[in-house]
């Protein structure tokens, strides 16, 4: 048991020194572009060379430099976006869960929120809006939190009936301490599963708009690679596409893999460490099941055990 401990602990440590690496390499990209990206430095559609490792664009754009910078630009707003997101599930659920009076038109919204196609609702208002890098985090963020805030609610109905949190109540604890104090903890067991779904959910969300040309003009991405990639009707007639779809495309999906292999590793060690979760400090033991391969399953409610010591 010991060497599964080691190894669960080991896993997590690399699985977090991978996805540090990937968003520090992308908030840094620009120290490491060989060229800026928005001038052309080449022949149009070079292939890979000494001068420009993965080949030039149609208008002569270093490859690798649109890359490095569209690394920054993809990872700073799936970070916004995942930010954004976490804390509005938090805090409507919390308030679902805990007030009465403001459960029926949370849900509601939440439900309409829900019941909406999320693909073509981003493409209207985003559409509508206008395509800039804040407009795309604000639409993403303030549309993503539905289902998970449905889960923080019912992790709060279930943590609010624990003695330790009448106890608070009976010593007059006002409802605002009673969330973030003792509420609140019991429900941060789901919080790697949301970071995770809403990370590469927003890689992916951003770079869709991005390839059907409503990310911001301006910056590069990865989605806007692809975008005028794919513009090039010759694209396919040759090898360029090797060096020109390869690389955004890949990352997209790499970033995605290390952000679901670190939230994995994470829920694992939760799991098998319980008495160094911050669920137990005055509230007993809480326990999770692992997010499915697919991800939109809520970890199973978690179960108080014992009493507050």
């Amino acid at each position: 048991m010991a060497d599964r401990g080691g190894y669960r602990d080991r896993s997590l440590v690399l699985a977090a020194g991978v996805l540090g690496l990937l968003i520090v390499g992308g908030l840094l990209a620009p120290l490491f572009a060989p060229y800026d990206p928005h001038v052309s430095t080449g022949r149009p559609l070079l292939s890979p060379e000494r001068d420009h490792l993965l080949g030039t664009n149609d208008i002569g754009q270093d490859i690798l430099s649109e890359w490095l910078w569209g690394a920054r630009s993809t990872l700073l707003i799936a970070l916004a976006v995942t930010g954004l997101s976490t804390a509005l599930s938090w805090i409507i659920g919390l308030a679902a869960g805990l007030w009465r009076g403001l459960e029926a038109p949370l849900l509601g919204l939440t439900d309409l929120l829900l019941a909406l196609p999320s693909i073509p609702l981003y493409l209207l208002i985003v559409a509508m809006v206008g395509p800039d890098r804040r407009n795309v985090i604000l639409t993403l963020g303030l549309l993503s939190w539905p289902a998970f805030a449905r889960i923080v609610r019912a992790q709060t109905i279930s943590v609010r009936g624990q003695p330790y949190v009448e106890a608070a109540r009976a010593m007059g604890a006002t409802p605002v301490r009673i969330a973030a104090v003792h509420v609140l903890p019991g429900t941060l067991t789901l919080l790697p599963a949301k970071l995770v779904l809403t990370l590469r959910y927003a890689i992916f969300a951003e770079a869709t708009l991005a390839f059907l040309g409503l990310g911001d003009p301006a910056a590069k991405s990865w989605g806007t690679m692809l975008a005028w990639a794919f513009n090039y009707p010759l694209l396919f007639f040759g090898r360029t596409w090797l060096w020109w779809v390869l690389p955004p495309a890949l990352a997209i999906v790499l970033a995605t893999l290390i952000a679901t292999w670190f939230a994995t590793c994470l829920d694992t060690w939760l799991n098998h460490h319980p008495a160094r979760t911050s669920a137990r400090s005055q509230t007993g033991t809480f326990t999770t099941v692992p997010v499915p391969a697919m991800g939109m399953s809520a970890p199973a409610i978690a179960q108080g055990r014992g009493t507050p010591g």
